[in-house]
């Protein structure tokens, strides 16, 4: 394949890729159910539903940012009543983070939301081309 070519192809996935990624998003996130969330923060209480309790380091280095970041994002959940933040019993420097029952309640209802808008998304492929986009997702961004 020629150079051209291949520049060719990288201008149109430049074009394509940021469409792909809004339509995979949630859209007004922060309207949802009245709350309003961040990004970042839906990240963050997707990792704790997945995980169950985490300490804020485990989270800021799932999330890719700073410790001082995490530190602010946990307490704007907290101070939401998103999470709680309990010291452990046996090492008091030790400090998890827990969804509270009203965190689960957001999380999931933000996922089910996310699952079906993604559906609508999907449902305009056919089932090939749906296994194409995740072997290639897979294959290649994955590993990247």
């Amino acid at each position: 394949m020629r150079k051209k070519e291949l520049y060719n192809y990288i201008s149109h996935l430049d074009n394509l890729l940021p469409v792909l990624v809004k339509h995979f998003q949630i859209p007004d996130l922060h309207k949802l159910l009245g709350v309003k969330i961040t990004f970042q923060q839906y990240l963050a209480l997707n990792i704790l539903i997945k995980k169950g309790r985490c300490m804020i380091s485990d989270l800021s280095k799932n999330l890719g940012v700073a410790l001082s970041t995490m530190t602010e994002l946990v307490n704007r959940l907290a101070k939401k009543q998103f999470v709680k933040k309990i010291k452990d019993y046996k090492d008091r420097r030790i400090v998890w983070i827990n969804l509270t029952e009203k965190g689960v309640k957001i999380i999931r209802e933000i996922n089910r939301k996310k699952q079906k808008y993604i559906l609508n998304v999907l449902e305009k492929l056919t089932g090939k081309e749906r296994q194409l986009l995740i072997d290639i997702l897979e294959k290649d961004l994955i590993n990247f």
